[in-house]
C-alpha cells in the first residue's frame, strides 16, 4: 500500500478515505473490477461513494500508473491494479476468471527501433495486454 500512496503523493493527489478504500479494494483482488462492482463492494464496507466519484478516482489512479484500464470485448471498461507501476512490463488477463498477472518480460526495444527507423517516429509509451486462460482455468478445463 505504501508504494501506491507514495505514487499518489508524487502526482500531488491527497490521500482521501475514498482513494485509500479503492486502493485497498484492488490490493485484495487479483482480477479486474468495473466501476459498478467497486461501488457495490464499497457499499458493503459501509462507504457510500457515487459513481461519478468512482470514475474520477479510477481515472486518477490510471493516470498515475497505479491502475491499468481494460476494455472488455463487451466494450465495458474495467480496471486492475498495476503491481509494477512505472516499470516496463505487460499484463496477462484470463478471459475466463478475469485474473490479471504481471508479465515481467518486455522486448519492445526492437519494435521501437523499427518504428524510429522506418516511420521516423518516436515511441513515448506502449501497452500490451495478453489474453488467454490462466493455469487454474486451464486445469479446470482439462478435468
Amino acid at each position: 500500500m505504501e508504494k501506491y500512496l507514495a505514487v499518489l503523493k508524487e502526482y500531488h493527489f491527497k490521500i482521501t478515505p475514498r482513494r485509500k478504500a479503492v486502493l485497498e479494494l484492488f490490493l485484495r483482488q487479483k482480477r479486474y473490477l468495473g466501476p459498478y462492482e467497486i461501488k457495490q463492494m464499497l457499499g458493503k464496507a459501509s462507504l457510500e461513494v457515487g459513481l461519478p466519484s468512482i470514475y474520477r478516482i479510477l481515472e486518477e489512479l490510471e493516470g498515475a500508473g497505479i491502475l491499468i484500464k481494460i476494455e472488455h470485448s463487451s466494450r465495458r471498461l474495467y480496471y486492475s491494479l498495476c503491481r509494477k507501476p512505472h516499470i516496463d512490463h505487460h499484463h496477462f488477463v484470463c478471459s475466463k476468471c478475469n485474473r490479471v498477472e504481471e508479465v515481467e518480460f518486455c522486448n519492445f526495444s526492437e519494435i521501437s527501433s523499427f518504428i524510429e527507423e522506418k516511420l521516423n517516429a518516436k515511441v513515448q509509451h506502449h501497452s500490451l495486454r495478453i489474453e488467454g486462460l490462466c493455469s487454474q482455468c486451464r486445469r479446470k478445463k482439462s478435468l
